[in-house]
C-alpha cells in the first residue's frame, strides 16, 4: 500500500507543472465596453491591455471582426508569463445609425479561452437627420409623376447647406432645401419619381452632398414599385 502511494504522490508531483504551465490571457479591463454617443462620420478608438497571467509565452494568431467597420491592431504577437500587450480596436460609424453592437475575436493559444470574444457598443447621431430615412414609392405608374416627402433636421452647431444630388435612377428628380438650414432647424427635402417601365420591385439610392464635415455625401434609399398606368 505504501508502494502504491509513493507511485500516486509522484505521478501528482510531476502532472501538477503539466496541468498549470500554459499561457492564459485576461482582458484587464473586460470583455465588454461602450463607446457612448458619437457623430455618424467619427472614428474612434479604444485601447485594452492584454495580459498573460499563464505560466507560458502567449501566442496571439490573429484577430477577427464582426464587421468592416471595425480595425485592429495588436502591440506584439507574443506575450511572456506576466507580461501585458495592447489591442486597438478602431469604429467607423459612417454607415451606420442609431444602436451599434460589434464583436472582436482574439485567437490565441491560451487553454482555457483559445477565442475570446470582445463587444462594444455605441449610439451613433446622425447630424443630418431623416425622418423616415428612405423614399417609398408604392403602385408608382408608368409616366406618371409620384412624390414622396422627407423631413431633414440639422443637429449640427452648423448653418448645413444641400448642394447637389446624384442617382441612377431614370425619371428621379429631388428637391433640396434652397436656404441653409440653421442649427435646430427642420427642412424637407421632396422626391418626385416618373417610371419608365413598370417593374415588379424597385430598389435604387440617391446620393445628396451637403456642407457637413461628417455627413459631406447622404445615402438615401429608394424603394417601391412601378405598374402600367391605366385611365379609370
Amino acid at each position: 500500500m505504501k508502494h502504491v502511494t509513493t507511485i500516486l504522490f509522484f505521478l501528482v508531483l510531476f502532472a501538477f507543472p503539466i496541468c498549470v504551465a500554459q499561457p492564459k490571457l485576461e482582458v484587464v479591463e473586460g470583455l465588454k465596453f461602450s463607446l457612448g454617443s458619437i457623430f455618424r462620420g467619427e472614428v474612434v478608438e479604444r485601447k485594452l491591455t492584454l495580459k498573460n497571467t499563464g505560466t507560458e509565452t502567449l501566442v496571439l494568431s490573429k484577430v477577427d471582426v464582426s464587421c468592416g467597420c471595425t480595425g485592429t491592431i495588436v502591440s506584439a504577437h507574443q506575450i511572456q508569463s506576466g507580461e501585458s500587450g495592447t489591442l486597438l480596436i478602431t469604429f467607423n460609424s459612417k454607415n451606420f445609425s442609431g444602436p451599434v453592437h460589434k464583436t472582436v475575436t482574439i485567437n490565441s493559444n491560451a487553454k482555457d479561452s483559445p477565442q475570446q470574444t470582445i463587444e462594444f457598443t455605441a449610439d451613433v447621431v446622425d447630424e443630418v437627420l431623416l425622418t423616415p430615412n428612405q423614399f417609398w414609392f408604392k403602385d408608382a405608374e408608368v409616366g406618371k409623376p409620384s412624390s414622396v416627402t422627407l423631413t431633414v433636421k440639422n443637429n449640427s452647431k452648423q448653418e448645413l447647406v444641400f448642394k447637389s444630388f446624384r442617382t441612377s435612377l431614370e425619371g428621379f428628380v429631388l428637391q433640396l432645401p434652397e436656404q441653409p438650414l440653421k442649427p435646430g432647424a427642420e427642412g424637407k427635402i421632396t422626391a418626385e419619381f416618373t417610371p419608365r417601365k413598370a417593374a415588379a420591385y424597385i430598389g435604387d439610392a440617391v446620393f445628396v452632398t451637403t456642407s457637413n464635415t461628417r455627413q459631406p455625401e447622404i445615402y438615401i434609399g429608394i424603394f417601391g414599385n412601378a405598374k402600367e398606368f391605366r385611365f379609370e
